[in-house]
């Protein structure tokens, strides 16, 4: 379908977890680990009681994390994976990992924009990842079509 569109260049950003298993134990573990990472940032960079951080909280955190661990087969929509299985899955597709040089830019951003301590950019096999204290949490892919 994405070929046919003919793009010369295919960005992608996905949640680097895995969300996808078809246990719910696993699911549930990552998801644990997962979202503590994600509201332990939140902690730093939002007072608690803020009502934008509870609304993001409510309305798509809440959803999402309800999704992944209550529901099972195709009411389960929250299907995020690792970017290794995203590697494997884009290849055999046809596509070629274009490496995302953007690390540095990346990582001198964060200092600039004084984005508290915690938060780290990594390549990891040409990918670009975010994390925070080294839990990945998402990660940016450049694929050639």
């Amino acid at each position: 379908m994405v070929h046919g569109l003919g793009p010369k260049v295919l960005v992608m950003v996905e949640q680097d977890s895995s969300h996808n298993g078809p246990f719910f134990l696993g699911r549930f573990m990552e998801s644990l680990h997962y979202y503590s990472a994600i509201f332990d940032s939140l902690d730093v960079m939002l007072p608690k009681y803020d009502t934008k951080r509870a609304k993001m909280e409510q309305f798509y955190f809440a959803e999402e994390i309800k999704n992944i661990v209550s529901y099972e087969g195709p009411m389960r929509m929250e299907r995020h994976e690792r970017v290794d299985q995203w590697r494997r899955r884009m290849s055999r597709a046809g596509f070629q990992a274009a490496p995302v040089k953007m690390v540095a830019q990346a990582k001198q951003w964060l200092l600039k924009s004084k984005v508290c301590e915690g938060y780290t950019v990594v390549e990891e096999k040409g990918c670009l990842v975010l994390g925070w204290k080294s839990k990945p949490i998402v990660a940016v892919s450049c694929w050639k079509c």
